[in-house]
C-alpha cells in the first residue's frame, strides 16, 4: 500500500518564503541608506567661479584678470599667531580690508576666513588661530572681491609664500 502523507504547514514557517521576501527588503533599505549617506555628506568643493556648460566646466576668470590689469601680487608671511601681506600693485588705490579665504582641499568645514587690516603703507595684518596641518588654497581678495590672486601653502604655515593672479583655461573637462 502506497500512502502519501502531506505535511501541511504555514507560509510563515517556509525558509524559501523568507528568503524571497528578504530580497527586496534588503534593496529597499539599501536605497534607503544610499540615500541618506548621498544627503548628510553632500560634495560642496564647486564654489560659484564654475559654471557648467554642456559636458565641461568653465572657469570664470573675470576676477584673476582684473588683478593681472591692476599687476596685483602679494607677499604671504606667518608667525606664530600673527599674518601679514604685503600688496602690491602697479595701478588703482589699495583696498581698505582684505580677505584671505584659506580653503581644505576636501573638507570645507576646515577652511577659515581671515579679515587683513592695513597696518600701514601696503601691508596689511590679523591675528590668527593655530591651523590644523594639511595643503591649504589660499584667495585674497579686498572687502568688495572686484578681484582675486590665489596660492598654495602647507599648514602649519612658517616662512613666506607669493600669490599671484592665475591664468586658467576658459573650459575644463
Amino acid at each position: 500500500m502506497n500512502t502519501m502523507l502531506e505535511k501541511k504547514t504555514t507560509w510563515w514557517s517556509e525558509p524559501m518564503v523568507w528568503m524571497i521576501i528578504a530580497l527586496p527588503i534588503s534593496a529597499v533599505v539599501g536605497g534607503a541608506l544610499t540615500i541618506w549617506f548621498a544627503v548628510n555628506n553632500a560634495d560642496t568643493l564647486v564654489t560659484e567661479e564654475h559654471v557648467k556648460e554642456g559636458f565641461g566646466v568653465r572657469l570664470i576668470v573675470d576676477r584673476e584678470r582684473k588683478a593681472a590689469e591692476l599687476g596685483i601680487g602679494a607677499t604671504l608671511s606667518a608667525e606664530p599667531g600673527r599674518m601679514a601681506v604685503r600688496l602690491e600693485a602697479q595701478a588703482g588705490a589699495l583696498p581698505k580690508n582684505l580677505v584671505l579665504t584659506l580653503a581644505h582641499p576636501s573638507d570645507p568645514a576646515m577652511d577659515m576666513v581671515v579679515l587683513l587690516d592695513p597696518v600701514g603703507g601696503n601691508d596689511y595684518a590679523a591675528a590668527f588661530a593655530t591651523i590644523p596641518p594639511g595643503k591649504r588654497h589660499l584667495e585674497l581678495t579686498p572687502g568688495d572681491k572686484s578681484w582675486r590672486i590665489t596660492g598654495d601653502w602647507q599648514a602649519p604655515f612658517t616662512g613666506s609664500t607669493r600669490l599671484s593672479s592665475t591664468q586658467h583655461s576658459s573650459t575644463q573637462p
